[in-house]
């Protein structure tokens, strides 16, 4: 007989063979319990303990079959009992053709929302839970969230947002990109709200607005975006009673970028940004002015196109004061869409435009951005 040999292991090997002990049992006792309260089941249905002859009795016991449940203290393997006539009750424990808990289902959504791809879910799951779980799986998980937004396409807009923005963001979508906009609702209290979305090939966002206009949305005072003419274009057909106003920021940067690399491109760009800042129409026009006079012997072309299309960037003063720091930019906007970007690259590329669209729902309603939807995940 060979003596036995000690093997000597550090405090984080001690730790993990301790807790992978821990995990082990509270699996067995788990496992115990469920066919304990399985096999009480069993009595019920029959209204009589094993050999006992009774006149009620309802029938006879038929053996067992092994079943596979993923529960959060890991997959467990039951005997499940069986009866020859008809069936013993497990609603209590697990539902038919159920392989999962409905705490893991929870879980795996809460982990999707949270911006994880649904490959890195399931191995997630594999490491959380001992089974392995599908991406299929993750997906189908997911699809909870279809029913929401069909329901959030449907509910009506009430006409309580004075200033709405428009903004996109680009998505891979069968190995193509696709530009998913969106339209935030702004009110005078409370925090912005995503009126709607919609997946296309373009930045074209008629469809959107139709259905922002079917839904009830009107009552709009100002409508902002950059200065995209596919985007204002829409906004001029289905609202036209309603003024456009071209994103301030985004108007500089297209100065900064046309300039180029001069050494007065920052001193120039600078003095532009003062037109916006100035306390009412008039002296942001007269601004605008002196503005041209200075800089038209060094840049000609670049002022008259720069003030050809001001007018667009300067509609928001005719809203009241206090609406004028959140509308003369979308930059609202472009911080959620920074946001969703950041979550949704986690994910990678959308094999159909159903999943992208469930992303991007799923990622506004984590962030409560949705008007009058509760979630439960």
């Amino acid at each position: 007989m060979q003596p036995l040999t000690t093997i000597a292991l550090d405090r984080g090997e001690r730790q993990e063979a301790f807790w992978t002990l821990v995990d082990r049992e509270v699996g067995r006792m788990a496992g115990g319990l469920i066919e304990a309260v399985l096999g009480e089941q069993q009595r019920l249905a029959l209204q009589a303990d094993w050999h006992e002859r009774t006149a009620g009795r309802c029938g006879r016991r038929n053996g067992y079959y092994r079943r596979r449940l993923t529960s959060p203290y890991g997959v467990l393997s039951l005997r499940v009992p069986r009866l020859r006539r008809g069936g013993v009750d497990c609603s209590l424990v697990f539902e038919r053709y159920r392989r999962r808990c409905r705490d893991v289902d929870r879980v795996l959504r809460r982990v999707f929302l949270a911006g994880v791809s649904t490959r890195d879910a399931a191995g997630l799951a594999e490491q959380l839970w001992g089974g392995p779980v599908s991406h299929q799986t993750i997906s189908r998980l997911a699809r909870w969230l279809d029913e929401r937004l069909a329901a959030y396409r449907r509910q009506p807009i009430a006409s309580v947002y004075p200033v709405v923005q428009i903004d996109g963001m680009y998505v891979t979508v069968e190995g193509t990109k696709q530009v998913v906009m969106l339209a935030v609702g702004l009110r005078e209290r409370g925090p912005p709200e995503v009126l709607g979305f919609r997946l296309s090939r373009g930045e074209g966002c008629a469809e959107l607005l139709w259905d922002l206009r079917r839904r009830g949305l009107e009552g709009v005072g100002l409508f902002v975006s950059d200065d995209s003419g596919a985007v204002e274009a829409a906004i001029r057909e289905v609202y036209p009673e309603v003024p456009w106003q071209s994103c301030t920021w985004h108007r500089l940067v297209n100065l900064w970028t046309v300039i180029g690399p001069k050494d007065y491109r920052r001193r120039m760009v600078r003095e532009a940004a003062r037109i916006f800042r100035c306390v009412s129409l008039d002296a942001a026009q007269e601004t605008a002015r002196a503005w041209g006079r200075r800089w038209q012997a060094y840049e000609p072309p670049i002022v008259r196109w720069f003030l050809a299309r001001l007018p667009d960037s300067l509609t928001f003063y005719h809203l009241p004061t206090r609406w004028w720091r959140r509308t003369r930019t979308t930059s609202l906007t472009e911080r959620l869409i920074r946001t969703l970007r950041m979550r949704l690259r986690l994910m990678g590329a959308f094999a159909h435009p159903a999943a992208a669209e469930r992303a991007v729902f799923g990622q506004l309603l984590r962030w409560h951005l949705v008007p009058e939807i509760t979630h439960r995940t």
